[in-house]
């Protein structure tokens, strides 16, 4: 079975992955990347190029600190925990940042502040798609998994909602018979 959120995350990791990284040569040299195009390596300079290709020519290129960054996501979980009725705004690669910086090894402090501040910001959406809570400016600080999870969740409520009501009602829940 398919997960509903991937979807959506795919475009994400698409977006992540086309987004140019400084980087610098550590070598001289041609190469030719997946996608056919050659690249020229000049040892010390510097140049800007796609993610995807910068971890294809891995050892060639140092590059200098990207992604997450442990004190960050803590301090964003520390917000969010203190402040329980709003959303604080992430990037909007946020999910994909996080994937693509833990698949490449272990990182126990990261991958514990970013389970803790997605379990806030799991929890005050929870409660907000329960209350049936329309607040634009807690909407919009969602990122687009996060407003996957909202919709469906909040379109839940509402099913149910409208079943309680019939049930209340004495409506039987199909049309018609009785």
């Amino acid at each position: 079975m398919e997960n509903r959120y991937a979807g959506v995350s795919v475009l994400s990791w698409a977006q992540l992955q086309g987004e140019s990284v400084e980087a610098t040569a550590k070598v001289n040299g041609t190469f030719t990347l997946s996608d056919g195009s050659k690249v020229q390596l000049v040892q010390g300079a510097k140049l800007s190029l796609p993610r995807w290709a910068v971890k294809e020519l891995g050892s060639k290129l140092e590059i200098g600190a990207t992604g997450l960054k442990t004190k960050d996501v803590a301090l964003s979980a520390w917000m969010e925990e203190n402040d329980p009725k709003t959303l604080k705004d992430l990037d909007p690669l946020f999910y994909a940042r996080a994937c693509y910086q833990l698949s490449g090894g272990e990182e126990k402090e990261l991958r514990a502040a970013l389970s803790e501040l997605l379990s806030l910001r799991k929890r005050k959406i929870m409660e907000a798609a329960m209350s049936g809570r329309d607040d634009p400016r807690f909407y919009s600080a969602m990122t687009a998994e996060e407003k996957r999870f909202y919709d469906d969740l909040k379109g839940c409520v509402e099913e149910w909602q409208d079943f309680l009501v019939r049930v209340l009602s004495g409506l039987p829940p199909i049309e018609g018979k009785g």
